[in-house]
């Protein structure tokens, strides 16, 4: 494998490298929507088991520590307000919220199989590449060491013994040093 396919692999490493970085980031993003929405049904379920005839009080969390009093009169089910989507909203009892959030999870778990899919073929799409990269960049080097010894050795055998001038030794200022001046 030649210097530019090496580095074409690495670049293609590095990009699936990314690629499953930003897969792992969507899983982890999934994974908490599915416990938002795992706790919205729930509680919109056991709303919707409750004993409608009688008056109900409760606290809705709207976030940063803020907490809302509600109050339901009673004489039927309660309602909420529900995204239907392209931010569409509509009324909705709370049993019919609570299907629509458990279909919604049944879609996010769809996609987050797909995304787990995705992230192992990645796995093993990196594994590969590097272990690609690994031995070609293994032989490369075996290469340059063998064609480095073929070289010597023909320039040891070519120039003759008494020709070879004798190597200089450097000194330097403090004896025979090297110093940065050097």
């Amino acid at each position: 494998m030649e210097q530019s396919e090496l580095q074409q692999t690495a670049r293609l490493v590095e990009m699936n490298r990314e690629r499953f970085h930003e897969v792992q980031e969507r899983i982890e993003q999934v994974i908490n929507v599915l416990g938002e929405h795992d706790v919205t049904a729930t509680i919109l379920e056991t709303l919707a088991k409750k004993n409608h005839n009688s008056e109900m009080k409760m606290h809705v969390s709207i976030g940063a520590g803020v907490t809302l009093t509600c109050q339901h009169p009673g004489g039927g089910e309660g309602s909420t307000i529900v995204d239907l989507g392209s931010g569409i909203f509509g009324e909705r009892s709370w049993s019919d919220a609570a299907a629509l959030t458990r279909e919604r999870m049944e879609e996010l778990g769809s996609l987050l199989e797909t995304l787990q899919s995705q992230s192992q073929q990645l796995e093993v799409t990196i594994s590969t590449l590097a272990q690609s990269f690994t031995a070609a960049a293994e032989a490369q080097s075996k290469n340059e060491v063998i064609e480095h010894e073929e070289q010597q050795e023909s320039q040891s055998s070519d120039s003759e013994p008494s020709s070879q001038k004798p190597k200089r030794r450097r000194g330097g200022m403090f004896g025979n040093e090297l110093t940065l001046d050097d």
